[in-house]
């Protein structure tokens, strides 16, 4: 069983962000520039079963569906090391491990991290808490796969709350600084 213990800031608006410098390289989000790596995900993250308005225990359902396994989703007791997120895989069926205490942003980017670790085909089972070895390139590359996951659902249920919004509605949203909205009176 692997360990992992990450330094976590949770920043404002629910947004999480690992502090770590990494042979030069800071992580904060999408610091971390590994465009490979990057493409990789995003192309990872086009093949996956997201549908909105977005929920993720019907996106886990999908997600198992589609990866022939049944994933299961449950809450747990903060570990002694502050232990947010765990991944347990057997043959037919995936755990998800999440804080009890952790609030609904953190929720979403802990599962999205555990999936990371499954699709990206990361051997072993996780526990993963708050400290972690900075060198561990599995679990930067965790994070990454979460930011950009986290990410993209946020992009996607913005467009679907747009398209659900009277005409003209966007348009005064970004009049006030929502610029994202433009292009959904489009």
């Amino acid at each position: 069983m692997k360990i992992h213990r990450g330094s976590v800031d949770q920043g404002a608006g629910g947004d999480r962000r690992d502090r770590h410098n990494i042979q030069g390289t800071t992580l904060n989000n999408t610091g971390y520039k590994d465009q490979e790596f990057i493409r990789r995900c995003e192309t990872l993250i086009a093949t996956l079963p997201i549908r909105y308005p977005f929920e993720l225990r019907a996106f886990l359902n999908a997600l198992g569906k589609q990866r022939g396994m049944t994933v299961v989703l449950g809450r747990m007791p903060s570990g002694r090391g502050g232990t947010s997120g765990l991944l347990v895989r057997m043959r037919t069926q995936c755990w998800l491990g999440v804080a009890a205490a952790a609030v609904p942003a953190h929720v979403f980017h802990i599962a999205f991290h555990e999936v990371g670790h499954w699709l990206l085909g990361h051997p072993g089972d996780y526990v993963c808490g708050r400290r972690t070895s900075i060198d561990d390139r599995r679990e930067i590359e965790a994070e990454q796969f979460a930011d950009l996951l986290q990410a993209h659902v946020r992009a996607g249920t913005a467009r679907h709350c747009d398209r659900h919004l009277p005409p003209g509605r966007t348009a005064l949203r970004a009049a006030f600084g929502a610029r994202r909205h433009l292009a959904a009176d489009a």
